[in-house]
């Protein structure tokens, strides 16, 4: 008889493994931000308020293991990486929030006053992360240049966010890693798997929605410099928008005077921005091999 296919957590923390305490874990997998991790743990003789309490700074490590998954003997561990303890509570058992990235370093909050001159989005990137102690991963052809930039009282992480958000790329960071992508790029690649209805993974109904409210057509950026004395414009029609969509219309300045189409550029990550929660779909899945 087949065995029954199961998957644990494991986690380890100051070097001890705590699995076996384990009541609930969940790991969030984030497109565009941290990575972070929550658990519930057992703690009967109330060690998690004396000798395991954790001190600023502490991290645990964590991973998924699955047994007899796809088929007998498909063992797999999935490692999910290093998480600094972010938030402990305890009221009869132990809960923890940790986050991939490390919040004692003054990369996420320490506020900062700096200007950037003379820069491309990939250089003020590896600055960033190497202070942060990340190893940069800059994945994308989209490399932004600036003739000046100024970080106001801003952590380095929220305002490299910032700038990745600006011009359409998505910031992520994931076991020591910062990662710059463009998420268009990413989306273009071939399929992995192809989700069918019936399969012992599908679990549930899908819940579709539409979001019929600010969902535009266009999108029109202009900025007058003053020093120049000359207008810039940019500008983005949707592919195959409907008629009734609006028109989005903002002033942003530009990041550099010979970047020509930097404002086309950024009214595309604008109405891409806007427009990319018209439908949503929640799809509960059991782990598949061929997704995972």
């Amino acid at each position: 008889m087949p065995k029954a296919r199961r998957a644990k957590a494991t986690v380890t923390y100051n070097g001890n493994d705590i699995s076996d305490d384990i009541i609930n874990f969940s790991y969030t997998d984030n497109y565009d931000r941290t990575d972070s991790i929550s658990l519930t743990l057992s703690d009967r003789d109330e060690m998690w308020k004396g000798a395991l309490f954790p001190e600023t700074g502490a991290t645990i490590n964590s991973a998924i293991e699955v047994f007899d998954w796809n088929a007998p003997g498909d063992n797999r561990s999935i490692e999910l990486g290093e998480f600094e303890i972010s938030r402990i509570g305890h009221n009869g058992t132990a809960t923890i929030d940790a986050t991939a990235v490390l919040i004692t370093t003054n990369s996420r909050g320490e506020r900062k006053n700096r200007a950037w001159v003379d820069m491309p989005l990939s250089a003020i990137a590896g600055d960033i992360s190497g202070n942060a102690g990340l190893a940069l991963v800059y994945d994308t052809a989209v490399d932004p240049f600036y003739d000046q930039i100024d970080q106001n009282s801003k952590s380095d992480l929220k305002f490299l966010e910032q700038l990745c958000k600006s011009d359409g790329l998505c910031l992520k960071i994931t076991d020591g890693q910062l990662i710059v992508y463009e998420e268009q790029k990413y989306e273009q690649q071939a399929a992995v798997a192809t989700i069918v209805k019936g399969e012992s993974y599908v679990i549930g109904f899908p819940n579709f929605t539409r979001n019929a409210k600010e969902i535009y057509k266009v999108c029109e950026i202009s900025y007058y410099c003053p020093k120049t004395d000359r207008l810039y414009q940019g500008y983005f029609a949707v592919p195959n928008a409907p008629d009734v969509g609006h028109v989005l219309k903002l002033r942003e300045d530009y990041n550099s005077e010979g970047d020509d189409i930097n404002l086309d550029r950024k009214a595309k990550a604008r109405a891409i921005e806007k427009n990319k929660y018209e439908w949503l779909c929640n799809r509960p899945l059991a782990k598949s091999k061929a997704i995972c």
